[in-house]
């Protein structure tokens, strides 16, 4: 009985660590452009609110809807922009903790909230902005995301 007990705890242990296991995730996300931007002295002050759609190229993920909010000042004094994407809807979601990273050329990220399927995740990595498209005389921004995530 002690040995079939210890058994299932091995086992229980092992199904618990690959549950959790850490994995990559690589995203392409595409929005319409919908920001402010402020001109000041110095630089410009913006604020974005963009909601638009991700596709999954690699991860534990499915295809779906994402928001993006964010605001900050851009000049000669440095870059402080930052804000959140919202991955996912409805009761399964995960937020995206964002910032620009120093050299500018990139954003850092780290999951800071999650719902449903998604309560407890953890994750960090890298997004870089593309160019700025058109549709049909409507500026859409493609963003690629690549990190990892772990779920519990």
């Amino acid at each position: 009985m002690y040995r079939a007990l210890g058994t299932a705890m091995v086992v229980a242990a092992i199904a618990t660590s690959a549950a959790c296991a850490q994995e990559r995730i690589e995203l392409d996300i595409i929005y319409p452009i919908n920001q402010e931007v402020f001109q000041l002295n110095d630089g410009t002050y913006f604020t974005q609110d963009n909601q638009g759609y991700f596709e999954v190229v690699e991860g534990p993920l499915e295809d779906g809807a994402i928001r993006c909010i964010g605001a900050g000042f851009d000049g000669s004094s440095g870059n402080t922009v930052d804000g959140i994407c919202i991955v996912g809807e409805d009761a399964d979601t995960f937020t995206l903790r964002w910032s620009v990273h120093p050299s500018q050329m990139s954003n850092v990220w780290t999951i800071v909230a999650g719902t449903g399927r998604f309560e407890g995740a953890t994750g960090e990595g890298v997004a870089t902005t593309g160019a700025e498209l058109l549709f049909r005389a409507m500026p859409l921004r493609e963003t690629h995301v690549v990190g990892t995530i772990t779920l519990r």
